[in-house]
């Protein structure tokens, strides 16, 4: 455990086995144990993850069958096949396959290209070399022509059937022959339609724009021939890059298809062993402290059980969060719980929480009287107002206000505070104050943002070890700015504007201090920008004024404190000027002792509700400070916490 950060206890997967038979006594020994959190198996969800790895393995092999002749010895070691996460894999797979595809696409559509500019060229071939290209396809407004090409039976009983044919030319090609007719121009799709039907072959409207028709036959031929050699080294330059996409990557697609196929029988068994009749399973998580004692009731049970441990792999598994304080510490669980529970792989701040917050409790109520009696309400009181005071986060949250009182009466000893004033004001007791700072307004206000700076740089150190981390590239440079602009700012501020010298930083010249600054400054607008891009030039400037609002804020520590402390004050004044009025009416000591005994109920009730408001307002804000200037900063808190399947032993029935 961390003096400043604590983590969740060291968590096990654990796979328990047994007999079918022994369902019911394996089940109550790990209730007895009460150390095993269950996770459900979920059919649904096993099915669907089998038919989304087969869709994977499916997609692995369509990529690998598009680099002919490729061989890949493929590998995976148990760790790479624990390591690899199937979201990543199956988006990785993704990115190529579409990549793959679009290329794919590309050659197919170039292929086509080729094969009706080769039809073409094979159907001119008969055509005399002098033949006007144009007549190949021609829409008039009158009159159009077109080339069919096919058998010869084909054309002559398209030429026989056709009744709005006007005139053709046949010419004769071996087996295959190609004829020119002409038409009326509204029967131009008529005619194409009829020959399609028959099996001839035609030129379309969008091959013939491509080619632009001019000239003669023999320089289409030419043309023809030209184009189809460009356009089959493209389509073989396309394919070709598909081939080395895959081949690039054909290691790693081999590990991918290794890992799917992994998975797939894991999954598999899975599912056979479901369906098993002698043999059930239970999985869940174990913290590895409590392994002895699971095992060790598992013995003397004397069934036959297999228990098999797995560490958890960061990024893959995601395990419940036990806390892992000790002492004192463990009340303010209830504080960082308020706030989230600890996700298993980031660090517990309840040490921190548990400093900072029974700290500033302390300073904003910090009075001996009301802390005392604070502590004697807690310990005395608060049970019987509770539906259950022996629930464990009822105890945390007592345990917390015990300490937090405590520190007040450390605090409001030190700095001579009793109920205020009374003592010296109502009793006459002078009560020696070692640190008087606590009732000088100006010198706590000075207190109290010195404390705020220190916190909240604090939070930035942490945020900036988890950008780190991370590697959040932009969010590390904001930090390393601030720092870097309080650090010089700030004496430059002091010394410009308050003629103030900060020790050691005054021996820097100011015009440095100021380009030290603006560097830092300037590194906050950067880091913006990296993190969020044209946003980042308008979001900076919060940044820094985030810094001072944040610091600004812990001025609450003196203000609630000194609104207690003055509030006791008027009222034991005015109960002082109530005890001497009515000592005057009665001389003697007689008059002096019944105007203390008439003012007691007084004191007491003014006191109390001084008391109530201070605990409260100590309690309140010391938790805002706690949460929104300090947490907010470094901590996700998005974890569940570990609850284990375990015997309820007791509860409490209250029936009103």
């Amino acid at each position: 455990m961390g003096v400043l950060l604590s983590k969740p206890s060291d968590m096990l997967r654990v796979n328990v086995a047994f007999l079918s038979g022994d369902r019911e006594k394996v089940l109550r020994v790990l209730q007895e144990a009460g150390v095993v959190e269950v996770e459900p198996v979920e059919a649904e969800k096993v099915i669907g993850e089998y038919e989304r790895l087969q869709s994977l393995r499916e997609r692995i092999n369509n990529l690998l069958q598009k680099a002919k002749g490729l061989v890949i010895d493929a590998s995976i070691t148990g760790v790479e096949l624990a390591s690899l996460d199937v979201d990543k894999v199956e988006k990785h797979v993704a990115d190529l396959y579409g990549e793959a595809t679009l290329l794919e696409e590309k050659a197919r559509h170039l292929r086509e290209s080729i094969e009706s500019l080769r039809m073409l060229l094979s159907s001119l071939a008969p055509l005399p070399d002098s033949m006007d290209a144009a007549e190949i396809y021609y829409e008039g407004r009158h009159v159009s022509s077109i080339l069919l090409s096919g058998k010869q039976e084909a054309v002559m009983e398209l030429l026989e059937k056709s009744r709005v044919l006007k005139a053709s030319k046949m010419y004769q090609g071996g087996e295959r022959v190609s004829v020119i007719v002409y038409l009326p121009a509204g029967d131009l799709g008529q005619v194409v339609s009829a020959a399609h039907s028959m099996g001839l072959w035609c030129p379309s409207k969008q091959l013939v724009e491509a080619l632009q028709l001019h000239g003669s036959i023999g320089s289409l031929r030419e043309h023809l021939a030209r184009r189809i050699s460009e356009l089959d080294a493209e389509a073989s330059r396309v394919e070709a890059r598909i081939a080395e996409i895959v081949k690039a990557n054909g290691i790693t697609l081999g590990k991918y298809l290794l890992f799917a196929e992994n998975r797939l029988e894991y999954y598999r068994v899975s599912g056979a062993v479901v369906g098993l009749r002698h043999l059930s399973a239970v999985t869940g998580w174990i913290p590895r402290d409590s392994i002895r004692l699971l095992e060790d009731l598992v013995k003397s049970s004397g069934i036959p059980v297999f228990i098999e441990y797995k560490d958890p792999l960061r990024g893959v598994d995601n395990p419940p969060s036990r806390f892992n304080n000790k002492g004192v510490l463990r009340y303010f669980q209830v504080i960082t719980r308020l706030y989230g529970v600890p996700g298993y792989w980031e660090p517990d701040p309840t040490p921190l929480i548990a400093y900072s917050f029974a700290f500033f409790f302390g300073l904003m109520n910090s009075d001996a009287g009301y802390a005392l009696a604070g502590l004697l309400a807690i310990a005395l009181v608060m049970d019987k107002l509770v539906e259950n005071p022996y629930n464990p986060v009822y105890r945390e949250f007592k345990g917390a206000l015990l300490v937090s009182n405590a520190v007040s009466l450390v605090l409001g000893l030190l700095g001579g505070s009793i109920f205020g004033d009374l003592l010296p004001s109502v009793f006459g007791v002078n009560v020696p104050a070692l640190i008087p700072v606590f009732s000088q307004p100006v010198e706590f206000i000075k207190l109290a943002l010195l404390i705020g700076l220190i916190h909240i740089n604090i939070a930035h150190a942490l945020a900036t070890v988890k950008f780190a981390r991370e590697e959040r590239k932009g969010d590390l440079l904001n930090e390393a700015g601030l720092f870097i602009s309080q650090l010089f700012g700030i004496p430059y501020v002091l010394q410009v504007f308050f003629k103030y010298q900060v020790p050691v930083l005054s021996y820097i010249p100011l015009n440095i201090l100021l380009y030290l600054t603006l560097l830092g400054v300037a590194m906050v607008i950067v880091g913006n920008y990296v993190a969020m891009r044209g946003l980042g030039f308008l979001m900076w400037i919060f940044q820094l004024t985030g810094v001072l609002g944040d610091v600004m804020s812990y001025v609450r520590l003196a203000g609630v404190s000194l609104a207690s402390f003055y509030m006791a004050v008027s009222f034991n004044m005015m109960v002082k000027l109530a005890i001497n009025s009515v000592a005057g009416f009665i001389p003697g000591a007689a008059g002096v002792a019944l105007a203390y005994v008439v003012s007691a109920p007084l004191l007491f009730m003014i006191h109390l509700v001084i008391m109530i408001l201070s605990e409260l307002g100590a309690f309140v804000h010391s938790l805002r400070l706690c949460m929104l200037e300090f947490l907010m900063k470094f901590y996700d808190g998005s974890g569940r916490e570990y609850s284990p399947f375990s015997i309820i032993a007791f509860k409490r029935i209250v029936i009103t």
